[in-house]
């Protein structure tokens, strides 16, 4: 959380350089037609819960770093959202709420989580969905200059978690980075809560 707290200003503008209908455009065609309660893990700047507001959800937003949690409340104020200090993989903040989402956004965090840590986060997410719910989980790919701790995870790897689950799974095409980072890339898995079919 340090890096994030010392650099929330500069991440903050960052963040907002990127329109998410262009971060988010692999996935955007699974989005329920009718909106309903959001989850947004690492929630950042708040760009990406403004983005669902204005689109008609309710957002709960989960974002660790004291710092950048403060621009994005401000950011977002007017919108229908609701700003916890929260991680993975526990939650245990957003327990306290006994709701679940029709919709869970987990972009760019996993990166930042160790292989059992990203197994327990997987079976938290999974039980906060609804029937029919969907969990978009965006995977940074690359190199970091900025020195933060980043592991590789492997879109095939929480596919094969969630398929264990029975669960339905899309895995989108690598895409380039919006910010222009040399070799960054991203993909996301797109998890359908959803048995049987």
């Amino acid at each position: 959380m340090d890096f994030y707290n010392s650099n929330a200003e500069n991440l903050f503008h960052k963040y907002q350089q990127v329109d998410p209908e262009k971060v988010h455009g692999s996935w955007l065609n699974h989005l329920p037609v009718k909106p309903g309660l959001a989850l947004d893990v690492g929630g950042g700047s708040g760009r990406d819960a403004v983005w669902l507001a204005q689109k008609g959800w309710n957002v709960i937003v989960v974002e660790p770093a004291l710092a950048l949690r403060e621009l994005g409340e401000k950011f977002s104020a007017g919108y229908s959202t609701i700003w916890l200090d929260d991680r993975l993989p526990d939650l245990i903040q957003l327990q306290t709420y006994r709701q679940q989402f029709v919709l869970i956004l987990v972009s760019g965090v996993f990166m930042h989580l160790p292989y059992q840590q990203r197994v327990d986060s997987l079976d938290t997410l999974v039980e906060l969905l609804v029937k029919n719910g969907l969990l978009i989980i965006t995977l940074r790919k690359g190199p970091d200059t900025d020195r933060r701790e980043l592991y590789n995870v492997d879109a095939e790897e929480i596919k094969v978690l969630a398929e264990k689950k029975f669960l339905k799974v899309e895995v989108t095409d690598i895409l380039e980075d919006e910010l222009k980072r040399a070799n960054v890339t991203w993909q996301t898995v797109i998890i359908h809560n959803r048995v049987n079919e």
